[in-house]
């Protein structure tokens, strides 16, 4: 029986969005949400948060969450993951983005199923895109894959790039999520950062480069990510339409009211064991 661990790793320090992970979402740290999001999925058999900052391991261990302290070196989430793989005992690892608070549970499961397959070691997710604006955006990471749904590159420009527009080819976002057998990831993290990994800014390049398979299969589920402060009240908005007035936060205010006050005295984004960003 293969056991299976979730990592959320989660950094304080961000140039867009510093202190993120402690961002307050209806009264509770945004990483709180993503934890427990991931605690519904039946598949895995521990989850942590993996952190170079005593500010989230405080917040997560009052909330009871387990958390492990991590090198402060890491150039990227999976390198952050290789080192929990080496402190503990795991066959399959799940990075789960840790800005994604209303991940839905089944995104991670479909990832998981990716390893039915036994000669998988390395998988994510895509969904297809048709917005321009979302195709052409820089921030969004798009990927083209083969036959197999192994990738064939992933790149920040448009891919493809379609030019014959009167037979146009389906356009994919790769969806941050990614699963590693645990061998596969120790050898990961033991390879220096590639040129086109370097370039693009997209990590599994540094598979692709050295002839490395990224199993990268289709998904129909979505969530919104957290990229800047103004999309927290984005995140709060979906959670009061889903939950309604059911949802309080500490003291019985209702999110919803919430949501409405910090639209009306644009409020800045408040931080749960950390300071406003």
């Amino acid at each position: 029986m293969e056991r299976i661990v979730g990592v959320i790793p989660a950094r304080y320090q961000s140039s867009r969005f510093p202190g993120k992970p402690l961002a307050d979402i209806c009264g509770k740290p945004m990483i709180w949400w993503v934890y427990q999001q991931c605690m519904k999925v039946k598949e895995l058999d521990a989850l942590y948060v993996a952190t170079d900052d005593g500010r989230i391991e405080n917040v997560c261990r009052t909330l009871g969450m387990n958390v492990m302290m991590t090198d402060s070196s890491h150039k990227t989430g999976t390198d952050r993951v290789g080192e929990v793989a080496r402190k503990i005992e795991g066959d399959l690892f799940v990075n789960i983005q840790g800005d994604e608070p209303l991940i839905d549970p089944r995104e991670i499961e479909e990832v998981i199923h990716i390893f039915d397959d036994r000669s998988v070691y390395y998988a994510s997710l895509r969904v297809e895109i048709t917005d321009p604006e979302e195709i052409e955006a820089a921030s969004t990471v798009k990927v083209v894959v083969d036959s197999n749904s192994n990738a064939l590159y992933l790149s920040r420009s448009p891919i493809p790039s379609n030019v014959k527009e009167d037979a146009p080819a389906s356009v994919y976002r790769h969806v941050g999520i990614y699963a590693y057998r645990r061998d596969f990831l120790l050898k990961f993290t033991e390879m220096p950062q590639t040129e086109l990994e370097l370039g693009e800014g997209i990590e599994p390049l540094r598979a692709l480069e050295k002839g490395y398979k990224f199993r990268v299969k289709e998904t129909k589920y979505t969530s919104i990510g957290v990229d800047y402060p103004e999309h927290i009240r984005m995140v709060e908005k979906e959670i009061s339409r889903k939950m309604g007035s059911v949802l309080e936060r500490p003291g019985g205010v209702v999110c919803r009211t919430l949501i409405r006050k910090k639209a009306a005295s644009n409020e800045s984004i408040s931080m749960i064991g950390g300071v406003a960003a």
